[in-house]
């Protein structure tokens, strides 16, 4: 049976974020955090009558953080792995990732170890995306890694990187639909389903001991399916339906 735990156990929480992937997490021109996971975190906040405080931090310090007590949750497209597990929880996922190679358009790359032989692929640190090239590519092509969910497309359009690996909604949001006109996906469509270096979904991540948050946020979050809030946030950003049910 869950866990029911009743919100006057936890006052005040800190979620952190790192503010580099439009349309999930970005900063605004006044310098406010927002984005899909930001209105999810607010939404939540206010469904649990926590109050909650939304700090700015990039993405592979964000685990180390969490540990430390910086933060007290992770709501920041974070999938879920055996790696991560090892070192943290998560709660129930919210949504799935699928991730794709993009790269110039008639470069007539082919995805396979051979088709990347050589070639550089530019992705960001920390990112199960950068795992699995890592474990599938890693012998062949050249990786290089960057904080920021941005800074792989800006070696795209340099030309000092020939692909990038990424989370495809991220990817059309922040550079094909915008400054990447010239480019487009190549290669199969990869989840979680194909490869478990992709994860299992994207949920919150706590620490291993923080039982009872963990299953207040699993309270928030079936709320916030149940009640239209959830659909009613993914419609605002997206076109089609990315939140599970």
């Amino acid at each position: 049976m869950a866990l029911s735990v009743d919100a006057k156990s936890y006052k005040e929480i800190t979620i952190a974020t790192d503010a580099t992937y439009p349309p999930f997490e970005s900063v605004a021109a006044d310098g406010q955090l927002v984005g899909f996971e930001i209105d999810l975190s607010h939404a939540l906040c206010e469904e649990l009558k926590l109050k909650c405080r939304l700090i700015n931090a990039s993405f592979d310090t964000l685990i180390p953080g969490l540990v430390t007590r910086k933060s007290d949750a992770l709501i920041t497209s974070m999938n879920i792995n055996d790696e991560r597990k090892r070192v943290i929880d998560f709660t129930d996922p919210y949504y799935r990732m699928e991730s794709r190679f993009v790269a110039r358009k008639g470069a007539g790359i082919v995805i396979s170890a051979a088709g990347l032989t050589g070639k550089t692929i530019a992705v960001q640190a920390g990112t199960l995306q950068a795992s699995y090239v890592r474990k599938v590519y890693g012998d062949v092509a050249r990786i290089k890694y960057y904080q920021g969910g941005s800074e792989p497309f800006l070696e795209l359009l340099s030309g000092r990187a020939d692909l990038h690996f990424g989370f495809i909604v991220q990817v059309n949001d922040s550079f094909l639909s915008k400054d990447g006109k010239d480019f487009e996906f190549i290669g199969p469509t990869l989840s979680g389903k194909d490869d478990k270096t992709l994860g299992e979904g994207v949920a919150i991540a706590i620490r291993k001991e923080d039982k009872e948050l963990k299953a207040l946020l699993n309270q928030g979050l079936q709320t916030l399916r149940k009640n239209g809030t959830m659909k009613k946030i993914n419609d605002k950003y997206f076109p089609f339906t990315l939140v599970m049910d």
